[in-house]
């Protein structure tokens, strides 16, 4: 491979169509208005091919290039014709420069990287290569990710954003479409939503480049703050892409040359102001609400986020539980497949032993539960004995003192404490009582 500072020659056999691969992917993306041919020959002949493509490139003095892309005027992309465009749209502006410069200003340039660093304040940057998307395709991919603060009032204050971005078509002399992902996995319900991002390029005229950004948000699962986090992601989406427009126009203008030719005012060539239509307010907002309305506005916001958060810590728990007993399942099903007949029988006697181990301590707590239980069921007849036997002792006090004397033979308080004595003195008082009324009937017999 020949440029003009250097030549350079690749022999190594098993990296040399991988080697070949990328160089094309990257002439195509640095000069789209040249094609490197590639036919049967052009594996063994990489070098050659290449070469000569550069050799193409470099006019000779005094010659004029037209790029075979100077002949278009107007071209639209295809989401404008099939409907393919997303729900809301975050940019629609017109730049001036081709698609190909303004496709490697927003996605493949130094400027984006310092417009991440310095103008939105991310940190913790990292951008993978591009990689073709499938082997041998032109439609390139790669993953990013950043960490992104926030400064909203209730909530997180800084969350990891993944990005992922694929070529969906890329044909400079017609149009670009790139589709990005976004995750948030560090914000409420971020495992459940992704932020969807189409931009496409096109040509507005000859010198001029149509960016259309639409985006929006796709959901996987449900979400109690659903309604607030489609809110913030459209105005997060809309809000970045203003910034970029604005940061886009002021390098083009400090780099013409770069893109326009000599001579013409990139004011004429596009408008200053993006034309992404104004919107008008949402339904039930309130301009210059009061105080109160505000607090309450986030005390809901609170509360969905509690509630979020709730339903999600359930989910897990129920999520974790539910893999950990499927995988001890698996692992004792594995272990029985792959046992023998000797190791499953040792399994049953053990799986026995500890049966029967749980079983007698099952029947000796039920037995000394049994003997608690009758030994509580004596202590409280004795104690309902004793109750009878005072009661008596006092009905009996009670009746003699108020017939003017006692009882013969009646003591006036039990003279033991044992309920057994009690019992025989008081039948003993009672065969007393009867021999006194025997005698007092035969009084009476005499007195007849």
């Amino acid at each position: 491979m020949t440029t003009r500072q250097a030549k350079y020659t690749f022999a190594s056999f098993l990296s040399r169509d991988t080697t070949f691969d990328v160089i094309a992917n990257i002439w195509r993306l640095a000069r789209p208005e040249y094609s490197v041919v590639e036919g049967p020959q052009s594996r063994t002949n990489s070098s050659r091919d290449v070469a000569s493509a550069s050799s193409i490139s470099e006019p000779a003095v005094g010659a004029v290039t037209v790029p075979i892309a100077s002949a278009n005027k107007v071209t639209h992309c295809s989401c404008s014709k099939n409907g393919g465009h997303l729900s809301e749209v975050a940019l629609e502006t017109v730049l001036p420069g081709t698609p190909d410069k303004i496709y490697n200003l927003m996605f493949a340039s130094g400027f984006i990287k310092d417009f991440m660093r310095v103008d939105q304040k991310l940190m913790d940057i990292q951008i993978s290569d591009w990689i073709p998307v499938a082997p041998g395709s032109n439609l390139l991919s790669r993953n990013m990710s950043y960490v992104k603060p926030l400064y909203n009032s209730v909530g997180p204050k800084q969350t990891k954003c993944e990005i992922h971005d694929e070529n969906v078509y890329c044909d400079f002399d017609d149009h670009v479409i790139m589709m990005t992902s976004t995750k948030n996995p560090d914000v409420p319900s971020g495992s459940v939503f992704v932020v969807k991002t189409r931009t496409c390029i096109m040509w507005a005229s000859t010198v001029s480049t149509r960016v259309i950004v639409t985006t929006q948000v796709e959901w996987t699962g449900r979400s109690f703050i659903k309604g607030l986090i489609e809110k913030s992601a459209i105005e997060g989406q809309k809000h970045h892409h203003s910034d970029l427009d604005k940061a886009m126009r002021m390098y083009i203008q400090e780099h013409q040359i770069e893109f326009i030719p000599e001579g013409v005012d990139p004011c004429a060539v596009a408008p200053v102001e993006p034309m992404t239509p104004v919107e008008a307010p949402e339904p039930g907002l309130v301009l210059g609400a009061s105080d109160e309305e505000v607090w309450k506005a986030r005390e809901r916001d609170r509360n969905r986020r509690g509630l979020q958060w709730a339903y999600e810590t359930f989910e897990g728990t129920y999520t974790v539980a539910r893999r950990s007993t499927m995988g001890a399942i698996e692992l004792v099903k594995e272990a029985w497949e792959q046992s023998s007949s000797t190791t499953i029988l040792w399994f049953v006697i053990v799986a026995l032993v500890f049966s029967n181990l749980w079983t007698l301590s099952l029947v000796g707590k039920r037995e000394e539960v049994g003997r608690r239980k009758a030994a509580k069921k004596a202590v409280e007849k004795e104690r309902w004995v004793q109750e009878v036997v005072h009661s008596i002792w006092e009905e009996m006090s009670t009746g003699g003192t108020r017939s003017g004397g006692s009882v013969p033979g009646l003591p006036s308080e039990p003279a033991v404490s044992n309920w057994r004595e009690e019992v025989a003195d008081l039948r003993k008082t009672l065969d007393d009582v009867e021999e006194r009324v025997r005698v007092i009937r035969g009084s009476l017999d005499t007195l007849d």
